[in-house]
């Protein structure tokens, strides 16, 4: 059997232009720089090393998806942990973000990851009725202290962010407008409004303004607004920023200006929607191995986009991601707690569901290691069951995973497995 390459950190990106992003890092690159490869898959793949803090190297391999979204994410990542073993699993690229909360260019770390539309659809007489199952995956709170901590200096990158958004040029090109003055024939012009054609065709399909370049009724009730907040001139745009907050995925291209209002209801601090990150969640999961998404925010989620924002925000994502491995190589390029484990959560799931496969059998389980039955719902399924409650028991519920492992033992005192498993719980509680 041939041995498996150890790499440090896979990152994967959902497309080919966000992949070339990670490829232009080549802050503290080692000499070699990036070597592009094809795997004995046949998928194609860059790898490098890093120098990180206090000298120590960290070893990166990239590839992309061919398609996008969470079933294309999870085979890919299944794909490339069956050639090599990795200490972390990673994604850089876009995501929609939260207006009002972050702006075009922002980078999001995701402390929390979930499927948004997972869940139950009912009808209550005539009317659907959507029930969510937010199935949460969040890295552990050491990772999240140094998402917190990191801090980027953009005048060494490779691309700027550009200036002013198209929403904020048409908003100046709308107050020329009621000041009876022509945006062309204005002295700042050409820095104000830089994405002339962009933003006049933004407008004309807003209905703000007409062919002769005057306001339409639309137009002059923006303008008014705009002087009702802004009575001293339009602010400049807000810096950048990096925020560590939930991103939540889904399986269609959103343009829907109300998600994230609906999603705030039950995840009131949510700032960025993609296709993937969840996936990779669950495996990392799964596979217990630290899953680190970075976005950056290139719309806000409805139908006019900005697509000046793109590249630099594939490259924003890559930049910080790198940043962030590189000052954090020490949490990435020691394996503490793989070589303990000689068996997978999916034996742990298999195992549950084997001996206590009703849902009698799981409450009663679920009761005896301190919770209450109501905690657990019922499903016919008893892999997805176990799977839901061991997730539950992970994501900080009354019952913890030792708890529900220590009824497990004494009902089944011979068991390597749970054993082992048991073990590899306790020596990692130590280490923390």
């Amino acid at each position: 059997m041939t041995e498996k390459e150890q790499i440090d950190v896979l990152i994967v990106c959902a497309l080919k232009d966000e992949f070339e992003q990670v490829l232009q890092i080549k802050d503290c690159i080692d000499s070699a720089g990036w070597g592009e490869k094809t795997l004995s898959s046949g998928r194609l793949a860059a790898d490098a090393r890093f120098i990180g803090k206090d000298n120590a190297s960290i070893s990166v391999r990239v590839t992309w998806s061919s398609y996008m979204g969470r079933e294309e994410a999870s085979a890919l990542v299944h794909s490339m942990l069956s050639e090599a073993d990795f200490k972390c699993i990673a994604m850089t690229g876009i995501c929609a973000g939260r207006r009002g909360k972050v702006s075009l260019g922002d980078v999001i770390f995701a402390e929390r990851l979930w499927s948004y539309d997972a869940g139950k659809l009912i009808k209550e007489g005539d009317i659907e009725v959507f029930q969510g199952d937010m199935l949460q995956y969040r890295p552990d709170t050491e990772i999240v202290q140094r998402m917190q901590n990191l801090s980027v200096d953009l005048s060494a990158w490779p691309i700027s962010r550009p200036k002013y958004p198209l929403e904020n040029q048409e908003n100046w090109v709308i107050q020329c407008l009621a000041n009876q003055i022509k945006p062309f024939e204005h002295d700042e012009f050409d820095s104000k409004c830089a994405d002339w054609q962009s933003v006049l065709a933004r407008l004309l399909k807003k209905k703000l303004v007409t062919k002769g370049l005057t306001l339409t009724d639309c137009g002059l009730e923006k303008a008014n607004e705009l002087n009702l907040w802004h009575p001293k001139g339009l602010p400049e745009p807000e810096p950048f920023r990096i925020h560590v907050a939930p991103i939540a995925t889904g399986a269609a291209v959103v343009e829907d200006s109300g998600l994230f209002s609906r999603l705030s209801h039950s995840m009131r601090k949510v700032l960025g929607v993609d296709m993937e990150a969840s996936a990779l969640g669950a495996l990392g999961n799964i596979n217990r191995i630290p899953v680190i998404v970075v976005k950056a925010v290139s719309d806000f989620g409805d139908t006019f986009k900005d697509d000046q924002y793109r590249h630099f925000a594939s490259q924003a994502s890559a930049q910080c991601m790198l940043k962030f491995l590189r000052d954090n190589a020490d949490m990435f390029t020691h394996h503490q707690e793989v070589e303990l484990m000689n068996v997978s959560t999916d034996d742990l799931i298999g195992f549950l569901a084997e001996e206590y496969p009703d849902i009698s059998d799981a409450r009663a389980l679920w009761k005896r290691a301190g919770g209450r039955n109501s905690d657990i719902a019922s499903n016919s399924r008893p892999k997805d069951m176990w799977l839901n409650i061991w997730q539950k028991s992970v994501n900080g519920a009354v019952v913890k995973p030792t708890d529900l492992l220590s009824i497990v033992a004494h009902d089944y005192p011979e068991s390597k497995l749970i054993k082992s498993f048991s073990t590899h719980l306790s020596v990692n509680e130590k280490q923390r």
